[in-house]
Order: C-alpha cells, then sequence, then structure tokens
C-alpha cells in the first residue's frame, strides 16, 4: 500500500469514527429526552386524577357518620356528576364496594354491567395505597375509600382513555426525532469540517516528511542541509543520532576483529 493510500484509509477511517460518535451522542441525547418527557407526562396526568380522587374521598369520608352505609349518600351522585365535569382527561368516576359490587357510577350503563375484573385485583393488591391500570379505554387510577374508623369500604376509580395520555406524548417523539436529525446532521457537519481540517494539517505535514526522506533516499548518511520545513530540525537530530549509532558499531566490530577490546 502506497504513502498516498494508506492516507486516504486513514482519512476514511477517522471520518466513519466521527460519523459514528455524532450518532451515539445525538441519539442518547434524544432517548433520554424522550423517556424522561414521557415519565414526567405519565407521572403528571395520574397524580392530577389522584388530586381530584382525594378530594372525592375526603369528601365522602367527611359524610359518612357512624353506621351510614354508601347507599345513604344520596347526593354523593350529583357530586360525582360534578367532579366529572371538571377534567376532560376523566371519562367515568366510580365506586365499588371491597368485593367488587359496583355502588355508583357517572355512567349508568357501566354501573349494570359490573366492576372492571382488573380494577378490583389492582385495587386489593394496592391494599389501600393507590393504583392504577393500563389497558386502553379502561385504564384507571383509584385509591381506597375509608370510613371514619380508617377502615376500607370501598374504592374510588377514575377512569380514563390511555390514548389521552399517549397521543400527546407520542407527538413530541416526533418532534424529537426531528430535531435529533437535525442534530446529528449539524453536529456531523461540524465534526467533518473540523476534522478535515485537522487531518488537512496532518497530511501536510506527513508529505514533507516524506519529501524530506525521498530527497535523501532514506539515507541517513547523506548530509540533512537540503531538508526544509517543521520537521527539517527533528530529522537533523535523528540522522545525527544515526550516524553516531552507525559509529559507534563500526568501531566495536574493528575491536573484535583485532582481538583488543577495549
Amino acid at each position: 500500500m502506497t504513502y498516498q493510500e494508506s492516507m486516504r484509509k486513514t482519512r476514511t477511517q477517522m471520518f466513519l469514527v466521527a460519523m459514528i460518535v455524532c450518532l451515539f451522542a445525538a441519539g442518547m441525547a434524544g432517548l433520554l429526552n424522550f423517556f424522561k418527557y414521557r415519565a414526567n407526562a405519565e407521572r403528571l396526568s395520574l397524580d392530577r386524577l389522584v388530586v381530584t380522587g382525594q378530594g372525592i374521598e375526603a369528601s365522602i369520608r367527611s359524610s359518612l357518620a357512624v353506621g351510614m352505609q354508601f347507599s345513604d349518600l344520596g347526593t354523593l351522585p350529583e357530586k360525582l356528576d360534578r367532579e366529572l365535569g371538571t377534567d376532560d382527561l376523566i371519562r367515568t368516576i366510580e365506586i365499588f364496594d371491597t368485593k367488587g359490587i359496583s355502588l355508583y357510577s357517572t355512567d349508568r350503563l357501566r354501573a349494570a354491567r359490573g366492576t372492571y375484573a382488573k380494577w378490583l385485583d389492582a385495587a386489593r393488591e394496592a391494599e389501600g395505597n393507590v393504583w392504577a391500570v393500563k389497558d386502553g379505554h379502561n385504564s384507571a387510577v383509584g385509591i381506597a375509600v375509608r370510613n371514619n374508623f380508617g377502615l376500607v369500604v370501598g374504592y374510588l376509580a377514575l377512569r380514563y382513555v390511555e390514548e389521552q395520555i399517549s397521543t400527546p406524548i407520542k407527538e413530541v417523539g416526533r418532534q424529537l426525532a426531528l430535531m435529533f436529525i437535525l442534530q446529528f446532521l449539524l453536529t456531523a457537519a461540524l465534526s467533518s469540517l473540523a476534522l478535515y481540517w485537522v487531518m488537512r494539517g496532518i497530511t501536510r505535514d506527513m508529505t514533507d516528511i516524506a519529501s524530506m526522506l525521498a530527497a535523501n533516499h532514506g539515507d541517513p548518511k547523506q548530509s540533512p542541509q537540503t531538508l526544509r520545513g517543521p520537521f527539517a530540525k527533528p530529522l537533523e537530530r535523528f540522522f545525527a543520532q544515526v550516524r553516531s549509532v552507525e559509529l559507534n558499531i563500526g568501531m566495536l566490530r574493528s575491536q573484535l576483529k583485532s582481538g583488543a577490546p577495549k
């Protein structure tokens, strides 16, 4: 392989490495931003529903007297209807007991069909804590409803459509993807220009060295007086050291042949 071919191969490899580094950096930045946004968006949306649910649960607890049952809360359906209109994300608000029997719902048809099984399982597994189920149109966030003694007497579920949260997130993902492409193209262009400028200087210096060595036919015994450029003095010192070493080797050979080393 000639010197020119070797330099062209090196330049190609350097540009390839630069493109891979730019692609990795821009891609990781885009992915981290997307996942961070998605986690925050989902958390804020669900927290908003939890706050609404906690307000309803507090109202129910304050309305429950000692020994009073859910069926005695005549104003509860009206309150649920009012809360339903406060947030566009909420589709229905449903209350069911610990056995899964539907007690109240803003959707009478859903109340007639009974409690969604996944909601009841999630509510029981949560053991009185906030629970959530992601299942398309049956997604819900729920909390436990307690009486005045702190005992769980039922569960409150705020149903939403998962697509309402995922659609804005996907739109942001598309925008981040476009930004990633633009960022990659920009960084790739800038790094290519910088690398081209650096490699141009290195190539020029290496060409000068090759020319200097060719001018002396690669023989360090020749006088390097004709050498020019930034590498002239280093090459002169190199040639001087080589001549000194060869001179010492010649003296040692002469001493060994004469049989009288000193």
